[in-house]
């Protein structure tokens, strides 16, 4: 006995139904999203991740360049997560990039 074949789904179907969407059908408004405002001034303070993507470089490079002292300094710990200031990347690759 052969299967039957697939039957492909034409544009206008809409697909199986979820429960979700019987019970509370999606608003066909869009949302607007919007991040929490800051305080005028106010800068996030930049993690790791975010430093090796104004270098353009890996995390584990940046990683290697801070244990080698070529980083400045960060300015807080949060737990084990090393944070700087924007201002002290700034003055630190305005600089030449010398800690």
């Amino acid at each position: 006995m052969t299967p039957a074949p697939r039957r492909k789904a034409a544009l206008s179907d809409p697909g199986p139904l979820r429960l979700a969407d019987a019970v509370d059908p999606p608003d066909p408004r869009p949302v607007a999203k919007r991040g929490p405002t800051l305080p005028a001034g106010f800068e996030p303070m930049l993690g790791i991740d975010d430093l090796a993507a104004i270098l353009r470089c890996s995390r584990r490079l940046v990683e290697r360049m801070r244990s080698a002292g070529r980083v400045p300094k960060p300015d807080f710990h949060a737990g084990r997560c090393p944070r700087w200031r924007a201002e002290t990347i700034r003055r630190w690759i305005e600089g030449g990039s010398r800690p």
